[in-house]
């Protein structure tokens, strides 16, 4: 019996690229962040937010790659794959707890202000992507 036909990785593949230039995006605002912080212009209560956004995002790159690698690879992906998920859905969390850290060691104020509430949305809604994908990666790559 032949075996169904598997649907094109070149969407999914797509998807993953742009997931992965924009975490370098977001890395690379969070270096900014960073910069601008060691020179005196923000304060770590006003950095905070988007310097969690730029680590969680550098750690998103290496997921999405790691999500790419396995789908190139098909089949013989399995391995990185269930390894992209297991460090997507340990960002998920990390990310959620690291937010009432930064209010319990900062201070409520690196997380009231609009700019550090919008810094802590992108942050989560930042991480749920890569769930989903290597999930679905998992998934597409049976074992052998």
């Amino acid at each position: 019996m032949p075996s169904p036909p598997q649907p094109d990785p070149l969407p999914l593949a797509l998807l993953t690229g742009i997931l992965a230039l924009t975490d370098g995006a977001l890395a690379g605002i969070g270096l900014v962040v960073a910069n601008a912080r060691r020179q005196g212009h923000l304060t770590t209560v006003e950095a905070a937010t988007f310097l969690l956004v730029g680590a969680s995002a550098a750690l998103g790159v290496l997921i999405l790659v790691l999500a790419l690698l396995a789908l190139a690879r098909g089949t013989a992906g399995h391995t990185l794959a269930r390894l992209a998920s297991a460090l997507a859905w340990l960002r998920l969390p990390c990310v959620i707890i690291a937010l009432p850290v930064l209010a319990l060691t900062l201070g409520f104020a690196a997380l009231s202000g609009v700019l550090q509430t919008a810094g802590a949305a992108v942050a989560v809604a930042d991480a749920l992507p890569a769930v989903v994908v290597a999930g679905i990666l998992t998934r597409r790559a049976p074992r052998r």
